[in-house]
């Protein structure tokens, strides 16, 4: 909301409604989706998209400070997807109507939300990039550092911790089994580069991440990302 008008934060207050979503599965529908636009103030919501089989494949996380379905806001296309919350989440929303209303005179409120859809597609080609990577350490050290880098460029500060929870989606995410990806961690602490406990990492040493990625000879070249 950088350079944003004191009025239109105003009118942004009074028309945002608050939605407690309270326990994991909690959905949001493509219908919905298609008329809103959302905002997570806490918690964490993961799009999900159901191939023709009927199984459930998830297509991305986001936490608080996120937009979700920015871009289809944005463009008008679908989202083609359900929101799902993963445990307690507290969302703001506004019909699509308003918030176009707002943006037409708004020339720095335009610009803002383009940035961060910017960074939600820089960061989605960086996954992409990030699941060719040939090693299983490679990828967990690749994903610790997408993390930390993406919240750096959306919201201008880096964080030395990552919610990894739950263990087997963010390793459904990576590609790989719950077991590898547990083991991956536990070499990345032997190294001495993070420490983990619960589902959290705390990244000890960015240099050591960085330097698994060097490691490897394969040619994903996720770290240039």
């Amino acid at each position: 909301m950088h350079g944003v008008s004191e009025a239109v934060l105003r009118e942004l207050a009074d028309s945002g409604r608050l939605r407690l979503l309270k326990g994991r599965f909690g959905r949001i529908g493509q219908d919905e989706l298609a008329e809103r636009l959302f905002l997570i103030l806490s918690g964490e919501m993961r799009m999900i998209h159901t191939a023709p089989d009927g199984q459930e494949c998830i297509m991305g996380k986001m936490s608080a400070g996120d937009f979700f379905c920015l871009s289809a806001f944005i463009t008008g296309h679908s989202c083609r997807g359900e929101m799902v919350s993963s445990g307690p989440t507290e969302i703001c929303f506004w019909p699509k109507e308003k918030m176009h209303k707002l943006l037409t005179p708004e020339a720095a409120f335009q610009r803002n939300l383009l940035q961060h859809m910017a960074c939600e597609v820089e960061q989605e080609r960086e996954m992409r990039t990030l699941s060719r990577c040939c090693k299983a350490d490679t990828k967990v050290a690749a994903y610790l550092l997408h993390k930390i880098r993406g919240r750096l460029k959306c919201n201008g500060c880096g964080a030395a911790h990552i919610d990894v929870r739950p263990v087997g989606i963010t390793a459904q995410e990576l590609g790989i089994a719950r077991e590898t990806f547990t083991r991956s961690l536990q070499r990345l602490i032997s190294r001495e580069g993070i420490s983990y406990q619960r589902g959290i990492v705390r990244v000890a040493d960015i240099s050591l991440l960085e330097s698994v990625l060097e490691e490897d000879d394969c040619e994903c070249r996720c770290h240039e990302a």
